[in-house]
């Protein structure tokens, strides 16, 4: 008979488990965030129907064409005029990518692929500045955040300014730690970069999270003893940001600080509304959606603890939030303008989510619940309207996968990832085949070389990426004398573009048609303006999305020879 433990013989100790295989080579775990990243940001960014928006192909597509039609690399052009209203390094960049390898979609929205894992890796980083633990779980949940999946596909000014303030961010912690000067100087070299980017406003989110760190990390005394480092930073970050402005002073004179004051006003500093603090928390936790509910959680349990009991780094991280988010409640703004708040809202989730426990399980059910709920929503759609069978299929299980395994208390890491592919599927996959901006094949060759203009609206949207050139906006005067244009016009502008030709003597003959979709401010709203109930009941019944899309038609114009 064995021995029992009450009889005093001694028992073998329990091994301990072995951590994930994540966790045992950490210093990998960067390198495997950014890898991800790519990996579910890069599908699609070649179709001209995945998802993009009126700034990307009216000014961020458009302006480095011009630039090189112009051969001008310091001043951005768009619609034949200087476009002063932002600084060129993301111009520069695209730019670049279009003469060495043509101008196209992938050219010039890698940088926005680029951005978003890099703002994965960055949120890494700050999990480790300040939690000293591995930081793969806050970089997930930013690659599989809403505002990042969406944002990353488009050639934007606003993720890779929210990835140079993280660096600026994560760099200025370091300092904190290491003392070094260098630290200082590199949270400089990305706030310039961050400035060359979209102008003053990084240094606004930096100052948030210098400001939390005063108030929080006790950042006073480093400051009080090694201040110099930051004059440091300081030339540094001028060095960078200064020259082009100056450049643009000197170049255009009044005409560039006219700009500048339209820039301000159009932002309506000082406006308020009971309902901006609302509007823009609502929007900044949106970002980072579906991981809203435990950002949420994890503020709220804070706040419930002794205050002795706060750790102050997730204070700090709050603050940090809150501080960032407050300028934006007196200012017109959109969500995408605070996504340097994200790999905050991300290292806040996971270290909510870092202990386990049933309240956090319950949490990441809940977030993983809506998720799928979502995904079936998708999936489903897309099922009914044929657009697919593999990937709404593939959508639709590797979210109820997720809940499943959120559920079951597995390993959110694992959870996370899942979404991660979900959202990869719904952008990547399901939502170019929608066929949002969609051009016939073969359009170039009927305009050819032929000078091609677009009325009222910029549409169709993605001419300009197909012909290789900048589309202009029409206006009567373009046309000259035996020398006919091609305009496209939107079916719901035809009468005021039929007015204008008539006011100016000018004829027009229909060339080419065809149906499209695109969106109307929102993504949401695809189908035609005056689409109705009965419009798309008929598509329900007959499963099929061609009676929602919109005419687009190209007219050659000409002004008849005077008698």
């Amino acid at each position: 008979m064995m021995p029992s433990p009450a009889s005093g013989a001694p028992t073998a100790p329990t091994p301990a488990p072995t951590p994930p295989w994540w966790e045992q080579r950490p210093e990998w775990i960067p390198w495997l965030v950014f890898l991800l990243g790519l990996v579910v940001l890069l599908p699609s960014i070649w179709s001209e129907t995945s998802v993009t928006g009126s700034d990307e192909y009216t000014l961020s597509l458009r302006t480095p064409m011009e630039m090189a039609e112009r051969n001008q690399w310091l001043t951005p052009w768009v619609n034949e005029q200087p476009r002063l209203r932002k600084p060129p390094l993301m111009y520069w960049l695209i730019l670049a990518n279009y003469h060495t390898f043509g101008v196209g979609l992938a050219a010039a929205r890698i940088w926005g692929v680029l951005a978003g894992a890099g703002l994965a890796v960055s949120a890494c980083w700050l999990t480790r500045e300040v939690f000293r633990s591995s930081g793969l779980l806050a970089g997930l949940l930013t690659v599989s955040s809403l505002g990042v999946a969406a944002q990353a596909r488009q050639a934007m000014l606003d993720l890779p300014l929210a990835f140079f303030v993280s660096l600026a961010i994560v760099s200025g912690l370091r300092w904190l730690r290491t003392g070094r000067w260098w630290d200082a100087a590199a949270s400089g070299l990305w706030l310039g970069l961050s400035f060359l980017t979209k102008g003053p406003v990084g240094i606004f989110f930096f100052a948030a999270g210098a400001g939390a760190a005063l108030i929080c990390l006790s950042a006073g005394k480093a400051l009080r003893t090694r201040g110099w480092h930051w004059g440091i930073a300081l030339l540094v970050m001028a060095a960078l940001s200064v020259p082009w402005p100056l450049a643009m002073q000197q170049l255009w004179g009044d005409r560039f600080a006219q700009i500048m004051g339209e820039e301000l006003a159009a932002r309506d500093f000082g406006r308020w509304h009971g309902m901006a603090p609302l509007s823009a928390l609502g929007g900044a936790l949106g970002l980072i959606a579906p991981w809203t509910p435990m950002v949420i959680v994890a503020i709220w349990q804070h706040f419930r603890q002794p205050k002795a009991a706060r750790l102050p780094a997730n204070a700090w991280l709050i603050a940090t939030f809150f501080l960032s988010v407050l300028p934006f409640f007196f200012m017109a703004t959109f969500e995408r303008y605070m996504l340097a708040v994200v790999p905050v809202q991300a290292v806040l989730a996971a270290q909510w989510l870092a202990p386990g426990g049933r309240v956090q399980r319950l949490t990441l059910a809940f977030a993983a619940l809506v998720f799928a709920v979502l995904a079936g929503v998708v999936g489903s759609f897309a099922l009914w309207f044929k657009l697919g069978l593999v990937i709404p299929l593939l959508t639709v299980g590797l979210a109820v996968t997720g809940l499943v395994a959120a559920w079951k208390g597995v390993n959110p890491v694992r959870v996370v990832a899942l979404s991660a592919a979900v959202l990869s599927l719904v952008f990547g996959g399901l939502y170019p085949r929608l066929g949002l901006n969609h051009l016939p094949a073969g359009i170039e060759h009927i305009i050819g070389a032929r000078p091609t203009y677009a009325f009222d609206r910029l549409q169709p949207a993605m001419l300009s990426p197909r012909l290789g050139r900048s589309v202009q906006p029409f206006t009567p005067a373009r046309v000259l004398p035996g020398q006919p244009v091609l305009v496209f016009v939107d079916q719901f502008v035809q009468p005021e573009f039929t007015k204008q030709l008539q006011a100016a003597g000018l004829t027009a003959q229909e060339l080419t048609r065809f149906k499209t979709f695109y969106s109307r401010k929102a993504w949401i709203r695809f189908a035609r303006g005056d689409a109705t109930a009965a419009d798309w009941q008929t598509a329900l019944k007959t499963r099929s999305l061609d009676g929602l899309r919109t005419d687009l038609i190209g007219f050659e114009v000409s002004l008849p020879a005077t008698p």
